[in-house]
């Protein structure tokens, strides 16, 4: 271990929290605590991950590790005597998370609300499980008892316990700061009623996450403290569509009401954030991650869609406190590498088995960074007894829970079949396990769960389309033909059909006839800027340069974020002399996603053209170090290096080209 940096560290989780959304609010001066931060600061967007789920997703923050290491797969699981669904566990992680690899070193923790959180664990601090704070439906002020085993030391829970703030103690004075009309509204409207009462349930959730935080890190000792907050997210997916420019299908009435709420719900978390610093004190590092952003403005979907699709791909990032770089911008981060980073602020080794990197950019100073093969190879009995231990579970505080997410439609209502439930609810854990393999590289796998999920329900076209594309991502035509001629029958005018006759031209090098078919893919109401980067990547394919551009343009008009549309620049510009253009573009991607090796590589090759070595063999190598086999990229250090006189170097490079080709090591397909 090192002299760490952190003497203590306040982590704030706030859920879909964006950017684009904040920095109009900083500029304004309504989020003045927050912009206190910023500027003594490092911000940046946060990459998320697939599929865009809080559970899997908070949970790999907290690890470091994606969902097929970490084993949280959804929302709800099956109970373990298969009588019931309940929230996941955090019996069912597999693996340490922050504070209990902290706790284990000697620091104090306190965890209070994440997801996948209960039972709460021994943590040699406090940890508040995330159904604490959820009234059932049967509770009231005065009747509402702690939840068994949702706080750990269980001899918290009472004095906690009184802080919960009830849903129905939250007055028509606390809802005008976020609807200022509230008074003069109907309340005989459904729907005013309805988006009343969730606005109180929110903001009732939200005091009460507060109240234990606050009071934790006020009267019990800490060094690492981290609280989840949800209230973003959660009144996005209800009062996004009221938010400015008015949408079209948007009642005028409803939209003037409850235009402001999003607004006001950051304003609010700026006013707990400056208390939250206030307490950690000066010398206190504060981070605060959010898991994706929220689409806004014309990005909004126009038709109802599922919730995971208003999620933006980018979530936001900001660490200040001693040794912080102040006022900076932080490119490239992800979800993966908040663990990382949080452990070398404690001094601590990262693990090997962790994907994500160290934030050494957000430091004046490039800290000392340990490494360790896995914290879970660590022994640590306080973990291991918990896994061993299975609580009761509480069922009204579990449909508590659960209510929420059937209201926000992550999870369907259960019924009265409860074999069917947990049927179902299995088939989502591999669904979503599924596309954490696309995402993290493993698309033969993922194809494999797909083609499962296929024989178990033939009938079902959601399970088609998901395995055609598990399909594509494998690149294997063999298998998307039999899924496309099965999605032609079940539904032969689904949407993705376009979409799925166009990859199957393109795994056979039949581009032309794939750009027909994602150009109709396009008019038939499927655009969207991943679209357009098929459309473009397919011109670049056919080396009609100005086509291509004009559709990655088209892209980035639909998201400014969209890292792919930034590299199909930086391929096509310079194909037409606009070699400097080029470069732009591809820092544009790289910044966006420091992980894509092709943004790398086409980097490396334009300032190769351009006579910049040094800066091409930075990026040749960055390109290696995520795809150390990839032999056209050593064969350019090769060259490059014997140009600037470094025949060691080159030498190295034409081998190790020349065996990656022997070996037959896949090889990324360039543009």
């Amino acid at each position: 271990m090192t002299a760490p940096l952190a003497k203590r560290l306040l982590l704030l989780g706030w859920d879909a929290a964006d950017w684009q959304l904040m920095h109009p609010l900083i500029d304004a001066g309504r989020m003045p605590h927050l912009k206190r931060l910023v500027e003594r600061g490092t911000i940046g967007n946060l990459a998320t991950l697939q599929p865009v789920l809080s559970p899997l997703l908070w949970t790999s923050i907290a690890t470091g590790k994606r969902a097929d290491q970490h084993g949280v797969h959804g929302f709800v699981e099956p109970t373990p005597d298969g009588t019931a669904l309940r929230p996941t566990a955090s019996s069912s992680r597999q693996c340490k998370a922050l504070w209990n690899i902290l706790a284990h070193e000697g620091r104090r923790c306190h965890a209070v609300g994440w997801f996948a959180s209960h039972p709460a664990e021994p943590i040699n601090g406090a940890c508040v499980s995330q159904l604490f704070h959820v009234a059932p439906a049967s509770a009231t002020p005065e009747q509402w008892p702690p939840q068994a085993h949702a706080v750990n030391p269980a001899s918290l829970a009472e004095d906690l316990a009184e802080l919960r703030y009830h849903p129905a103690e939250v007055s028509g004075a606390m809802l005008l700061p976020f609807v200022p009309q509230a008074a003069a509204l109907d309340q005989r409207d459904p729907e005013v009623r309805r988006l009343l009462d969730t606005l109180a349930r929110r903001l009732a959730e939200c005091i009460s996450v507060h109240a234990i935080t606050t009071a934790l890190m006020e009267e019990q000792p800490w060094d690492f403290c981290t609280a989840y907050y949800d209230m973003i997210d959660r009144t996005g997916h209800d009062f996004m569509v009221y938010h400015p420019p008015r949408m079209a299908q948007v009642r005028g009435d409803l939209f003037d009401a409850f235009q402001g709420v999003m607004n006001a719900v950051y304003e609010f978390h700026d006013q707990m954030l400056g208390r939250l610093v206030e307490l950690a004190g000066p010398e206190a590092h504060v981070m605060i991650v959010s898991d994706h952003g929220f689409l806004s403005g014309a990005a909004r979907p126009a038709t109802p869609v599922g919730p995971a699709q208003w999620h933006r791909q980018y979530g936001m990032f900001l660490l200040a406190g001693p040794g912080v770089k102040a006022d900076a911008a932080l490119p490239g981060a992800t979800l993966l590498d908040i663990a990382p980073t949080v452990l070398t602020l404690f001094g601590l080794p990262v693990g090997r088995d962790m994907e994500g990197r160290v934030l050494v950019n957000a430091f004046e100073a490039p800290p000392e960074i340990m490494r360790i093969d896995s914290w879970d190879e660590v022994p640590d009995a306080a973990y291991e007894a918990h896994r061993r231990e299975t609580a009761d579970d509480d069922p009204e505080a579990a449909a508590a829970s659960m209510r929420q997410l059937v209201e926000l439609g992550y999870i369907e209502a259960p019924g009265e079949d409860v074999g069917r439930d947990i049927v179902r609810a299995r088939a989502a854990q591999k669904f979503n396990l599924a596309c954490t393999c696309i995402d993290g590289r493993h698309p033969a796998r993922a194809l494999t769960l797909a083609q499962e999920l296929v024989q178990q329900f033939p009938e079902e076209p959601a399970y088609l389309v998901f395995a055609g594309q598990a399909a594509i991502s494998a690149g294997d035509g063999a298998a998307l033909g039999p899924l496309v001629e099965a999605l032609q029958r079940l539904a032969p005018t689904h949407p993705q059909l376009p979409m799925f006759r166009a990859f199957h031209h393109w795994l056979r090098d039949d581009v032309h006839h794939a750009l027909l078919h994602f150009e109709q893919a396009a008019r038939e109401g499927q655009d969207n800027a991943w679209l357009q980067c098929r459309i473009g990547r397919a011109y670049l394919r056919l080396r009609m340069w100005r086509q291509a551009e004009q559709a990655f343009r088209r892209a980035l008009r639909l998201d400014k974020d969209h890292a792919e549309a930034h590299y199909g620049l930086s391929v096509a510009l310079p194909r037409q002399g606009r070699l400097e253009d080029g470069v732009q573009s591809g820092l544009q991607a790289i910044a966006l996603a420091h992980d894509m090796p092709l943004a790398h590589f086409q980097l490396g090759a334009v300032l190769s053209r351009l006579g910049w070595y040094e800066r091409a063999l930075q990026a040749f190598e960055l390109c290696l170090a995520i795809v150390p086999h990839f032999a056209v990229a050593h064969r350019y250090v090769s060259l490059i290096a014997a140009k600037l006189g470094q025949h060691e170097r080159a030498l190295k490079h034409r081998e190790a080209a020349r065996r990656a080709l022997a070996e037959g090591a896949p090889q990324p397909v360039t543009d």
